[in-house]
C-alpha cells in the first residue's frame, strides 16, 4: 500500500504581497458590487480564509481605499504604451496606444460608477492622500503624456505642434470616446476615427479646398 504523499503548501506571502493579492482579487468585484462587496466574497475570490483579510487590512473600507488607489495608478498602462513598436505607420501606432488607454479608462469608469452608486465617496481618496483632485488628475495625464511621447517621436519632424501638446490633444479626444462608444467591439473603430481627425483634421478634402 502506497503511503499518501503530504500536500505541498503554497509558499507563504509577506504582508505586502498578501495585501497586493487581496487588492487584485477585489478589484474585479468592485465593478459588479461596488462598495457593497462583502469580505466573504473577497476571501473567496482571493482563495483565503475570511479572517486572513483582517490580518492584512484593518477593515473593508481600507481595502476599498487601496483598490481605488491601485485603479488610478498608470505605471503598468504606461509601460504597455511605451512598448508599442515604432515601425508601423503613425496612425497604427496611435490606434494601438489609444485602445490600450481606452480599455484602461473604460474599466476604471465602470468601477468608479459602481462605487459611487453604492455610496463610496471618491473625494475621500484625495483628502486622505493630502492632494487636491486637480493635482491628482494632472499627475494622471502627465504620466500618460510621457508614455505617448515615444509613440509619436519617430514622426516628430512632421508635426506642426510639440509632441507633448499633440499627446495631450490625443488624450482629450480619447476621454470622450468611452461615452460615445460603450461597446467593446467598437472601441478600436472609435479610436481610429479620432486618430484620423487628429492627424488629418475634421474637414474633408472637398470642404478643405473651399476654405
Amino acid at each position: 500500500m502506497n503511503a499518501t504523499r503530504p500536500r505541498r503548501r503554497a509558499p507563504a506571502m509577506d504582508p505586502e504581497q498578501r495585501r497586493e493579492a487581496i487588492v487584485r482579487a477585489t478589484m474585479p468585484l468592485l465593478a459588479e458590487h461596488g462598495a457593497n462587496v462583502t469580505t466573504r466574497q473577497i476571501a473567496r475570490a482571493a482563495g483565503i480564509a475570511e479572517g486572513t483579510i483582517f490580518r492584512a487590512f484593518a477593515d473593508k473600507d481600507e481595502i476599498l481605499h487601496s483598490c481605488v488607489t491601485e485603479a488610478f495608478r498608470t505605471d503598468q498602462l504606461c509601460a504597455r504604451i511605451r512598448a508599442v513598436a515604432p515601425e508601423p505607420p503613425l496612425a497604427d501606432r496611435l490606434t494601438e496606444a489609444g485602445v490600450l488607454f481606452l480599455d484602461h479608462l473604460t474599466q476604471l469608469g465602470r468601477m468608479m460608477r459602481t462605487l459611487v452608486t453604492t455610496g463610496y465617496d471618491l473625494h475621500r481618496r484625495h483628502h486622505d492622500e493630502g492632494r487636491a483632485p486637480d493635482d491628482a488628475r494632472e499627475e494622471f495625464i502627465t504620466g500618460l503624456v510621457d508614455a505617448l511621447v515615444p509613440v509619436l517621436a519617430p514622426d516628430r519632424d512632421r508635426f506642426r505642434l510639440p509632441v507633448e501638446e499633440l499627446a495631450r490633444m490625443f488624450l482629450s479626444l480619447l476621454m470622450g470616446a468611452r461615452f460615445d462608444e460603450p461597446s467593446d467591439d467598437n472601441r478600436e473603430a472609435a479610436v481610429a476615427r479620432r486618430v484620423d481627425v487628429l492627424l488629418h483634421g475634421a474637414l474633408g478634402a472637398a470642404a478643405g479646398s473651399q476654405s
